[in-house]
């Protein structure tokens, strides 16, 4: 039995809360509205981390012995309301410690698929155990949120150096299109890529890529539109490259026509395309009525 609504994990796990807002895709964060009402004071810079019982952390222990009982692995996604790789000074000695024992409880549960999710892949390599440098434990998966193309061209490279049996990103909330085949556009900038590093495609033709694609639309009270053509982008990209894709929801929003069905609130794209505000129940899950529900085979 899985403890998490989360439709890509069958566990969350949080080893602390607090994290501070780096980018875009932070604007509405959901982990900050879920603090504010239980006090809050552990988002921001000047916030502190609000760290976790003993008792919670045993229950990673308790998953492991029913995902070996049942002979399944089950995924757990650590953190949905922190950031594992989060350097924060004022509570650095603390969440250092913090870090190391979650890396500890990781190698204790083989039998857990661990989803390490950031928007700082450039800190995984300094904070990971040195023994962990030349290749990650096979039961770790290391992803980072992408939620445009600036953030793909600035993430994406520091992930693909991180020695990890799967590499995902989260394309949540998607507020762009993001092109995942880089494309060099001139001779001077196929040098620069090449000495880069980033002249390979993203996705894995050989041993570095990425091996899944998770998108998905905002959800919540401000939430902004998702275009469809972006999830279609996504999904044809994934398709083309032969890697899994996983849709996990349009959001507050979905396709619909002004005037006609809805009374909704209605925003207009440029190229036409209106969005109507449905809520997440009602957008659903389906793009153009097929359910995306890929996983990685490892």
């Amino acid at each position: 039995m899985n403890n998490s609504k989360i439709e890509w994990t069958d566990h969350t796990f949080n080893p602390w809360w607090g994290c501070e807002k780096v980018s875009a895709g932070c604007k509405n964060c959901y982990a900050e509205a879920l603090d504010r009402r239980w006090k809050g004071g552990h988002w921001g810079p000047d916030g502190t981390r609000k760290m976790q019982s003993d008792k919670y952390w045993q229950q990673p222990l308790e998953w492991d012995k029913a995902a070996a009982a049942a002979g399944i692995k089950a995924k757990v996604f650590c953190a949905s309301m922190a950031d594992v790789f989060e350097h924060h000074p004022d509570d650095h000695p603390e969440l250092w410690m913090e870090r190391q024992r979650l890396f500890n409880l990781i190698s204790q549960t083989p039998n857990l698929i661990w989803q390490l999710l950031t928007k700082r892949p450039e800190n995984v390599m300094a904070l990971i155990p040195e023994s962990w440098e030349k290749g990650l434990p096979s039961n770790v998966w290391i992803g980072t949120s992408v939620e445009n193309q600036e953030a793909a061209d600035t993430r994406v490279p520091h992930l693909l150096q991180v020695p990890a049996v799967v590499r995902f990103l989260s394309c949540e909330p998607l507020l762009g299109p993001v092109v995942l085949r880089r494309q060099a556009e001139s001779d001077r900038e196929i040098m620069q890529m090449t000495l880069m590093g980033m002249l390979d495609e993203y996705f894995r033709p050989v041993q570095r890529g990425i091996d899944w694609v998770i998108a998905g639309g905002e959800s919540g009270h401000s939430a902004r539109p998702m275009h469809p053509d972006w999830l279609r982008s996504l999904r044809d990209q994934c398709k083309a490259a032969e890697v899994p894709f996983f849709f996990k929801q349009h959001g507050e929003w979905c396709p619909g026509e002004r005037g006609r069905l809805y009374r909704e609130q209605t925003i207009d794209f440029t190229d036409g395309q209106t969005m109507v505000k449905v809520g997440k129940k009602a957008a659903g899950r389906l793009l153009d009525g097929v359910e995306h529900n890929q996983f990685p085979k490892h």
